[in-house]
């Protein structure tokens, strides 16, 4: 009788965490410059607070990556390879993107708002700090994708699906923070969160196209992966976390928004449940991808072979997770 297929456990929660925070972060900025751009009068208090958020998101996220990589020495040799690894190269967009971000932030919010005041240097500014959001936003999946030996990784599908998650969490993080804010009796314009709302929408609507389209491809070269998602022990995070909370609870919601205009005491307080069960989708989706990594036996040629000896099998995940810190 064939052993069923075992789910990696070396990559766990800080992981999924780090990748959630890391593209909600991201995807903040993206959405606090571009509001900014499209309008700056009339969304400049939407646009400030989404740019605030994104510092912060990615700090924290890339804090727990470290944590959970176990020594904080590793750092230079995570940095010293942008060449070849791509955990060098996300190092170095988290970075750099870090740095734009705040100079945004410090010199053109707050405690100086300078910046505002040379137009040009904004704009350069703002654009190369979206340009490193994008590469922040997608990093993380080719980063997953060089541990070979978990083929549920290896896909072209799964950059794109962080990117259009880490829109879809940064524009809920933007809306609850927004929400909250009016709620404390802050002034700004409730009709931009509107057109927050509808572009919201149709990223929903993409990322469901772009997670069923994975999992299909996925049916055939990882199906062990996604048995384990749809029918094994993550289904209930799957189906209650991903696409109940993740895409069906904010696509509802975002449509009421968006479509059938509410007066802007319900717009803001459907924002809030909206917000805070997105987050938590956008969560989940990492958790299950994360967990629901299904190591096969590889030789030296990358090719697979006949599965190891059960207790030999951790020792083998342990070894990929190395090539992980690498990668």
């Amino acid at each position: 009788m064939e052993r069923a297929p075992k789910t990696q456990e070396v990559m766990g929660w800080k992981v999924a965490a780090s990748l959630f925070l890391i593209a909600t972060g991201a995807g903040s900025y993206l959405v606090g410059f571009l509001s900014g751009l499209i309008d700056p009068a009339g969304s400049m208090m939407l646009s400030k607070l989404a740019v605030i958020l994104g510092a912060p998101f990615v700090l924290v996220g890339g804090c727990l990556l470290l944590c959970d990589m176990g020594q904080k020495s590793k750092f230079y040799h995570m940095i010293s390879r942008p060449g070849s690894s791509w955990m060098s190269r996300g190092a170095f967009f988290v970075i750099l993107f870090l740095v734009f971000n705040l100079i945004h932030l410090f010199t053109g919010i707050w405690p100086t708002t300078t910046l505002l005041t040379h137009p040009a240097v904004y704009l350069m500014i703002g654009i190369i700090a979206s340009i490193l959001a994008v590469l922040t936003l997608v990093y993380t999946g080719f980063l997953l994708g060089a541990v070979k030996a978990i083929p549920f990784w290896s896909s072209s599908f799964l950059p794109w699906l962080f990117l259009l998650s880490g829109l879809s969490t940064g524009a809920m993080a933007t809306s609850l923070a927004f929400s909250i804010y009016k709620f404390s009796g802050g002034d700004g314009p409730v009709q931009h969160l509107t057109y927050l709302t509808r572009f919201n929408f149709f990223v929903i609507i993409l990322e469901a196209i772009v997670l069923g389209s994975y999992l299909g491809v996925m049916r055939s070269r990882a199906a062990g992966s996604v048995k384990t998602l749809t029918r094994g022990k993550l289904a209930r995070a799957f189906w209650g976390g991903v696409v109940f909370a993740a895409l069906i609870v904010p696509f509802v919601i975002e449509a009421l928004k968006a479509f059938i205009p509410p007066g802007p005491a319900l717009l803001l307080a459907l924002a809030l449940p909206g917000g805070i069960i997105g987050l938590i989708g956008g969560y989940m989706l990492r958790h299950v991808v994360v967990y629901g990594g299904t190591r096969i036996p590889l030789n030296v040629q990358g090719q697979r072979v006949a599965p190891p000896p059960e207790k030999y099998e951790t020792k083998v995940i342990d070894s990929d997770y190395q090539s992980f810190q690498k990668a």
